[in-house]
């Protein structure tokens, strides 16, 4: 592979990080559109999201793939001084380093609203499990073993009517 001058790397890492970009914002916007659906406990477009997220994240893979092996082609080698060794290196007025942060600060902002919907999905577990221990007469959050090591049993056992 012939070597590309830092005027041809800088513009082609700028346009694989414009992609990044643009795919990073799509998947912000369908993170938000689950904390949405989470909320409502809509189930159709919960399920829409993560369907819609998975693809995202599968393009934002492939495409961070294509930066680092086009990246490693140039001189820069896999790791997390990579991208400021080719900025170092290749950027001219900025250009480079101003998409990574942007990128970065939408990837800390997607990832805040995937740990809340993670959050939301444990909590709503956690009612689910619980509910479902009253019906079948178990203490909800009781374990396997009592406070003494012997079988718990059935001593939480209730009617559904005193449930």
């Amino acid at each position: 592979m012939p070597s590309l001058s830092p005027a041809d790397i800088r513009a082609q890492i700028v346009e694989i990080l414009n992609e990044t970009v643009y795919f990073a914002l799509g998947l912000k916007e369908i993170l938000e559109d689950e904390h949405k659906a989470l909320e409502l406990q809509d189930m159709d477009s919960i399920v829409a999201a993560v369907d819609s997220k998975s693809a995202c994240v599968q393009s934002l893979q492939l495409l961070d793939e294509k930066r680092i092996d086009f990246c490693s082609a140039h001189g820069f080698a896999p790791g997390p001084d990579q991208m400021p060794k080719l900025i170092e290196a290749c950027d001219d007025g900025d250009l480079i380093s101003n998409r990574w942060g942007h990128l970065m600060i939408i990837a800390a902002e997607s990832s805040a609203i995937n740990m809340t919907n993670g959050a939301i999905i444990r909590v709503r577990q956690q009612q689910f499990e619980s509910g479902l221990s009253l019906l079948r007469g178990v203490m909800p959050g009781s374990n396997t073993y009592g406070r003494h090591g012997g079988d718990s049993g059935d001593l939480g056992r209730q009617s559904l009517a005193e449930a």
